[in-house]
């Protein structure tokens, strides 16, 4: 687990002692940039963001449903898209529906804590 220190917590967004998000991570990093480029975000001065020690329980409940349904999409694109494939052998769009099945595990993503 990493060090805790003052950040903005993600989920009830108060600034509090807590563990940061990672920022480095593809999904994440770019949603922050678009955020912070568009003006979208709410400027948050110096702090970074996190998860508060109160809010960790919660967070590890939405971690654990978001590997959850990232498996269960991922078996359904395998099904869908090899069901497709084997129906009209068409791998370009085999492949599409497999690759949009998987994002939509996407929608309810949970950003990484920074691991040391």
């Amino acid at each position: 687990m990493p060090e805790k220190r003052k950040m903005r917590c993600s989920l009830c967004r108060g600034i509090k002692e807590g563990y940061p998000l990672d920022m480095e991570d593809p999904v994440f990093g770019t949603y922050a940039r678009i955020m912070r480029r568009s003006s979208l975000a709410k400027t948050t001065g110096e702090a970074e963001l996190g998860i508060c020690k109160k809010c960790m329980p919660a967070y590890r409940k939405m971690e654990a449903e978001y590997r959850k349904k990232l498996v269960m999409n991922a078996m359904a694109a395998v099904l869908l898209g090899g069901a497709y494939l084997l129906l009209t052998s068409n791998i370009a769009i085999s492949v599409l529906i497999a690759a949009v099945v998987i994002s939509l595990s996407l929608l309810s993503y949970c950003p990484p804590l920074v691991r040391h």
